[in-house]
């Protein structure tokens, strides 16, 4: 457990630091999130070993980090289209190297990755100027999920959630899990208008909405890939996060989450500044 804190105390300097840069140089953040992604894609691949298809690993890597970065144009489609269409053509020239159930599987999850990551940085843009509110938004409620999960399991758990899937996880824990996702996204929504920002008003009700969707789906989102990891039998998908595992181990819950908090970004709003009367 201590390794798991400092590790967690770290990555939190880390992400504070590029939070507040992103709020004056928007291109750290989208690099940021390209590095990530490229872990992520990568070690994806590395838990059936098709890392070592240097086309399949290029091809996927690229489509994650363009991606990214044409996430905020009007061409953050063409990613999507080039890699389905040169993947599924190549795969027909080289049938014999690779299953078509190891391309799916290389497919699938390349796609899962690039699309979270895209929305993540969608909604990172909705407001350059608020750019660490919304990064909390994303990630926020289902780390907090994640992590009153883990301490409330170990400390109370005794009924198992889906000890097939995840031996470690229990009932008590996800109830845990779902109050720290719900009651975090509040003390976002308060942290950010009393003490960050100050003139601004935040919209609770969406923020709430965040976090009892997270509450429920980040546990899904990290059953899913717990069992692609049963089923590959590796116990992480990397080991860059003593304790946690993984980039792809501290990020899985996102995946299911962001979009649905860009979905509400879009329709209910999150945040807007008070405008300043001047006489």
């Amino acid at each position: 457990m201590k390794t798991r804190l400092i590790t967690a105390g770290i990555a939190a300097a880390f992400a504070i630091a590029i939070m507040v840069l992103s709020e004056f140089f928007p291109w750290v953040l989208i690099a940021a999130v390209c590095v990530v992604g490229c872990m992520m894609s990568f070690e994806f691949l590395t838990a059936k070993r098709m890392h070592k298809d240097v086309f399949i690993l290029i091809m996927s890597v690229g489509f994650v980090v363009s991606s990214v970065i044409l996430s905020i144009t009007n061409f953050w489609f063409v990613p999507l289209y080039v890699y389905t269409l040169v993947l599924m053509c190549v795969q027909v020239l080289r049938h014999e190297k690779h299953s078509i159930s190891d391309l799916l599987f290389v497919y699938a999850g390349t796609i899962l990755i690039g699309l979270a990551l895209l929305c993540f940085t969608r909604l990172a843009c909705v407001q350059w100027k608020f750019a660490s509110f919304f990064v909390c938004v994303a990630v926020v409620p289902p780390w907090f999920a994640d992590s009153a999960a883990y301490f409330v399991g170990s400390a109370m758990g005794k009924r198992k959630l889906c000890p097939a899937i995840s031996p470690k996880k229990t009932v008590e824990g996800a109830i845990g899990g779902a109050i720290a996702s719900i009651l975090g996204s509040q003390l976002l929504g308060l942290v950010y208008q009393f003490i960050i920002y100050r003139n601004v008003i935040v919209n609770y009700p969406a923020l709430l909405l965040i976090g009892m969707f997270s509450a429920i789906v980040s546990v899904f989102g990290d059953l899913v890939f717990s069992l692609i990891k049963r089923e590959c039998k590796i116990k992480d998908y990397g080991s860059i996060m003593p304790g946690h595992g993984g980039m792809l181990d501290r990020f899985d819950s996102i995946i299911f989450t962001v979009p649905f908090a860009l979905f509400i970004s879009y329709t209910m709003g999150l945040i807007w500044q008070i405008p300043v009367i001047t006489v």
